[in-house]
């Protein structure tokens, strides 16, 4: 059982410069399904050699790199990271399935996705600071280059705002995680990039910046979370997120949405929950948090239920859809954390089928504008089935996974931000309404003769989304594989925080 995490990674990283080497699209593609396969086998292994009641790393991994500037490879999994690693290996095979048709640059395009897959594993279990932020750029550039090669009309506008934005946040991440680091080598006199050392040693941070109206500890705090919420992307951070999946090729949209916006919501566990109730503001900062919840989860709502384009609503929902984690993670419950860990692992299922769904439509009619399309059902019945499923789950139907992690936070916070709840509460409606409207004219009703011959999705493009609607119902039937493992860390995060709950009510 020793060493399965790098062997992911180094498995990934293989095949993913095999996949660059391949001479033609049957090779690409094939290691790409092969690699990924591989990965997705051993983090079953790791997903069932998994202890759920035990809250500290496991499956702990540690190599030596850089020794005088205290840099080691460091690697583990708790509840936080597990669900994630097991949701990144979901993910990846079935977005090269799904993607199995392509024959642009093929070995470039199954090699870069591997990337990202390589990318998102060191992030969610990398426990050195310094290798957790290397993989945190990694994953920027395949990115990068699947918007600016494989996109839309307007892919290198997209793809160098998606750059400038997240490189620039994680720069201002990269300034507090050094504050920290040189704050640590006062204190213990040792250099360390361990995560768990860094963020100990922020307890006994102190100075003012700004002529005494900041602390350096609320700064320190408030450039990671910076950090963590563009890459969520949360309001008012969120402007990069709309133009990069309308204009990505709909791998990149699915990898986008369901992995690479999680890594926000993962540092909120990761590094913010832990350093929270030794900040100089805790109050004040929770409240931050919480207002910015709301402020995502109506303001997304509201811009998704003026969308025409399909793909642009489905990304503005997402926007609404991780405002619930931030919430939840401000609500500093227990049952509230692990229900928004669990929106993070449902929603990466749930956007998959979405963004998947757009991207049929968009190849068999030409067109994504809703009211251009209109009784594509008639033709494309499986699509139809596949993406009824996706839009139930994503406005939270019983039985399926969206309402479980919805259910849990927005329950179990009200306890500590009751009038944020009631606001939430505004845009479970407005998620329904705009979901529904969107089916009904782009999928129900007359057929829209203009829209001349279309066919039903591809079977593997099929096969992808069935597997995710599988699992999504799976997952809201059964939630326990892995909300027990969040609820045990969650419980572990919180035990220290209790002084600082309800200070905002």
């Amino acid at each position: 059982m020793a060493a399965l995490i790098s062997l992911m990674i180094v498995i990934s990283l293989l095949g993913a410069i095999l996949t660059f080497l391949t001479k033609n699209r049957e090779q690409a593609r094939t290691v790409a399904l092969v690699t990924s396969l591989a990965s997705f086998a051993l983090s079953l292994i790791l997903f069932w050699g998994f202890d759920s009641k035990i809250s500290t790393i496991q499956f702990l991994e540690t190599y030596s790199w850089v020794p005088s500037i205290g840099v080691n490879l460091k690697f583990g999994v708790d509840g936080i990271g597990m669900p994630l690693v097991l949701l990144s290996n979901i993910i990846i095979p079935l977005t090269v399935i799904f993607a199995w048709g392509e024959t642009q640059q093929a070995n470039k395009f199954y090699g870069l996705i591997l990337l990202e897959l390589v990318g998102v594993m060191g992030v969610f279990t990398s426990l050195d600071f310094f290798v957790f932020y290397i993989f945190w750029e990694i994953v920027l550039i395949p990115m990068y280059f699947l918007i600016s090669i494989w996109g839309g009309p307007r892919k290198d506008y997209a793809a160098i705002k998606f750059f400038i934005y997240t490189h620039v946040a994680s720069l201002v991440m990269l300034l507090a995680i050094f504050t920290l680091y040189f704050n640590a080598l006062n204190v213990t006199g040792k250099p360390s990039f361990d995560i768990f050392e860094l963020l100990k040693s922020y307890q006994v941070m102190d100075g003012w910046l700004l002529k005494g109206i900041l602390s350096i500890k609320d700064a320190v705090f408030l450039g990671l979370l910076f950090g963590f919420l563009v890459k969520m992307p949360a309001v008012p951070f969120h402007t990069w997120l709309p133009d990069a999946h309308v204009e990505a090729p709909t791998a990149g949209s699915v990898i986008l949405a369901a992995l690479l916006l999680k890594m926000g919501g993962y540092g909120l566990f990761r590094v913010i929950l832990p350093i929270l109730p030794y900040s100089d503001s805790p109050g004040k900062l929770i409240t931050i948090m919480a207002i910015i919840g709301v402020l995502s989860i109506l303001y997304g709502t509201f811009l998704a239920l003026a969308q025409r384009d399909l793909k642009k609503m489905v990304a503005y929902s997402s926007i609404s859809h991780m405002g619930y984690v931030t919430l939840g993670a401000a609500a500093l419950i227990p049952l509230s954390v692990s229900g928004a860990m669990y929106q993070q692992f449902s929603h990466g299922l749930i956007t998959g089928i979405l963004f998947m769904s757009c991207g049929v439509i968009q190849h068999s009619a030409g067109t994504r504008i809703i009211h251009d399309l209109g009784g594509i059902a008639k033709y494309m019945p499986k699509l139809t089935f596949v993406m009824l499923a996706g839009f139930l789950a994503s406005l939270g139907l019983p039985a399926m996974s969206g309402f479980v992690a919805e259910f849990l936070i927005l329950v179990n916070s009200y306890f500590t931000l009751p009038t944020f709840v009631i606001l939430a509460l505004f845009g479970i409606v407005f998620t329904a309404g705009y979901h529904l409207w969107a089916m009904q004219r782009a999928v129900f009703g007359t057929y829209n003769e203009k829209l001349g011959h279309i066919h039903d999705g591809a079977s593997y493009e099929i096969a992808s989304m069935a597997i995710l609607v599988l699992l999504v119902i799976y997952f809201g039937l059964n939630p326990n594989p892995v909300l027990d493992m969040m609820t045990t860390s969650a419980t572990s995060l919180l035990q220290f925080v209790t002084g600082i709950k309800g200070v905002i009510t």
